[in-house]
């Protein structure tokens, strides 16, 4: 295996691209490398027959804020405009970015940053002017919705997309989503008590989007498994879980209290209130094991004595890179507070490695840089803060996410996250 050792001095080794990406550092920042042997492949490219990329002469001057020099346009499409935490994580993602060209000084890109925030066609009106001014891949946007108006503008046009989106339900071929899946954290927790011995299990899901994709997970991974689901109990959830609804629920699981080892209740909000309850039904950390999902990972949750015990997935806090310094969300984190002044939603670390892959795979893959054999090579890629992922050709991606155990008051990992295919579930 032979890894790329700057983000500002990209190079070939051996006339191939490195095989996995990996971390190398440049002032302690890690560079995202490309996966992939472009002289290898064989097949056409996304958008093109011959999969190459389309360098037009004709396109018109990039219009709104433009960051970096280089000759390969790509566009940012963030909601700086949006409202509340909305327009607080568009500035995120667009500061990460500006932290990516700045940390990649050689990158040969000019990033078009695009602001979708308002207007509900804000998002394909922006990535039409975005390939009108020839930008070859498409990073962002942030919603769901603004993800689908996107991609139906840059799909045709045969340009992909890297978005944030943790609605597996807007991803596509074409349209590859970079973000934490609730199917992920499903397919990890679920992986993981398989291994541990566990075999029957009640869970407590919301009745909301969220639930209904969880429950559809659950009862997938846990047949995979080998998990027998006695019961799925379902309560309603706005802004926070109706109490009413989350006692019944629980009164529903302590029913299968003898014929159970886990309950999963993914949604953080429910996790305490939920645990408190199945307590008073006669069902403890003592006789069960509680599983979440990465929303679990918060002091309130972690701190709360009847889930002691839990587990849970989470990304990696801090990775080693190949210099055998700590990198990871927490050091990107804080480069970025002392840069801006606030810490950064998780979704900035996403957006810093979007940039931070379109440049590497610009310096080595050549013209088919962001073809579909390049994006979703299985070998997949590392990031400087959320660890190994790879695209599928579906356009979901699969993350590799450490196990958390709670004890104490805090979380201890007991399962590193994979920083290979090999160690992802299959």
């Amino acid at each position: 295996m032979r890894f790329l050792r700057s983000p500002s001095q990209p190079r070939m080794m051996s006339g191939k691209l490195t095989r996995r990406a990996t971390l190398g550092s440049l002032l302690g920042i890690a560079a995202l490398l490309g996966a992939c042997n472009p002289a290898t492949f064989s097949g056409s490219g996304f958008g093109d027959p011959n999969g190459a990329i389309n360098n037009s002469l004709t396109a018109a001057d990039p219009t709104g804020e433009v960051l970096g020099s280089g000759t390969v346009r790509v566009a940012l499409l963030t909601p700086t405009s949006g409202p509340g935490a909305v327009g607080q994580a568009g500035q995120a993602i667009r500061n990460a970015a500006a932290m990516a060209l700045q940390d990649y000084s050689s990158a040969d890109l000019q990033l078009i940053v695009k602001d979708v925030g308002s207007g509900t066609t804000a998002a394909s009106q922006q990535a039409s002017r975005a390939l009108a001014e020839g930008a070859q891949l498409i990073i962002g946007p942030l919603r769901s919705d603004a993800v689908k108006q996107a991609g139906r503008v840059a799909k045709p046009a045969g340009v992909p997309m890297i978005a944030f989106s943790t609605d597996t339900g807007a991803a596509a071929p074409g349209v590859y989503l970079i973000n934490f899946s609730p199917e992920n954290d499903v397919e990890r927790i679920l992986s993981y008590a398989s291994s541990q011995g566990k075999r029957s299990m009640a869970a407590m899901v919301p009745t909301n989007a969220y639930g209904n994709v969880v429950e559809a997970a659950l009862r997938q991974y846990a047949s995979r498994y080998g998990i027998r689901v006695m019961t799925i109990e379902k309560y309603k959830s706005g802004s926070q879980p109706d109490p009413f609804g989350l006692q019944q629920a629980a009164e529903g699981v302590a029913k299968v209290k003898d014929q159970i080892d886990m309950v999963f209740i993914p949604e953080a909000a429910a996790a305490v209130n939920s645990a408190q309850l199945l307590a008073g039904q006669g069902v403890r950390n003592k006789n069960v094991t509680f599983l979440g999902t990465s929303q679990w990972d918060q002091a309130s949750i972690t701190a709360e004595p009847m889930l002691e015990g839990a587990w849970y997935p989470a990304p990696p806090r801090s990775l080693q890179n190949l210099d055998g310094r700590t990198i990871g969300f927490q050091t990107f984190a804080t480069r970025y507070s002392a840069q801006f002044g606030s810490q950064p939603p998780r979704v900035a670390s996403l957006a810093y490695d979007s940039v931070i892959l379109a440049a590497a795979l610009v310096a080595q893959a050549g013209e088919r840089r962001f073809s579909p054999e390049i994006l979703t090579d299985p070998n997949g890629f590392i990031g400087f803060g959320d660890g190994y992922f790879r695209f599928r050709a579906d356009g979901t991606s699969q993350r590799s996410l450490a196990i958390m155990q709670i004890s104490k008051g805090s979380a201890q990992i007991v399962d590193n996250a994979p920083m290979s295919v090999a160690g992802l579930p299959q």
